[in-house]
């Protein structure tokens, strides 16, 4: 049987690899990972559901509950978690690949400098999420001021200066509302050198 912090470990480690295997064309990424998980959870809880249905009638658990309710139960749950737990995952990594898709594709396209950045104190898969304070100039000529919310790899932290124009993309109807393109800044800066 896994333990919580078990679970929540190998949750934590699929979801950085995750994040290293999206692709930036389309920002498709790949299903593969979850795929694998969820069908190593299915088969224990089809185990476990096997085993209630094979363990002997008057068995119990230590509790003294019946062995062959508890592991159904069991079973039932290391089929339904996943599910949920990854539906939920893969809503919301959707959503934002799908927001980030539609600034790329509709969005005004602009440079950004970064003006101040500052640690929020929130890690998320021990990646630090920065507030950065940017002036964003459009391709059209507007320029303005506005704060960016983000996580940002540590790979990304040299390029984060003041004297470097990051690409940003801009909703068109709501002007703060921006994706900076970090990849493309280091790709340009990797071309410059």
């Amino acid at each position: 049987m896994i333990s919580l912090s078990a679970t929540i470990l190998i949750r934590k480690k699929f979801a950085t690899f995750f994040v290293h295997l999206r692709k930036k064309q389309g920002m498709k990424y790949n299903n593969w990972v979850f795929n694998l998980v969820q069908i190593i959870f299915t088969l224990v809880g089809f185990g476990l559901i096997a085993g209630g249905y094979f363990a002997s009638p008057g068995s119990k658990t230590d509790d003294g509950y019946p062995l062959n309710y508890f592991l159904y139960v069991l079973g039932g749950f290391f089929i339904v978690w996943p599910i949920v737990l990854f539906g939920v995952i893969r809503f919301f990594l959707k959503r934002a690949a799908a927001r980030e898709a539609y600034l790329i594709n509709n969005g005004i396209k602009g440079k950004a400098r970064v003006l101040n950045m500052r640690n929020t104190g929130v890690y998320i898969n021990r990646i630090p999420q920065m507030v950065m304070d940017l002036q964003v100039t459009t391709d059209l000529g507007e320029r303005y001021e506005t704060s960016y919310k983000k996580t940002v790899l540590m790979q990304y932290y040299n390029i984060i200066r003041p004297d470097v124009d990051l690409p940003v993309y801009i909703d068109p109807n709501d002007r703060n509302k921006l994706f900076i393109d970090f990849q493309q800044a280091w790709m340009d800066i990797a071309k410059k050198s």
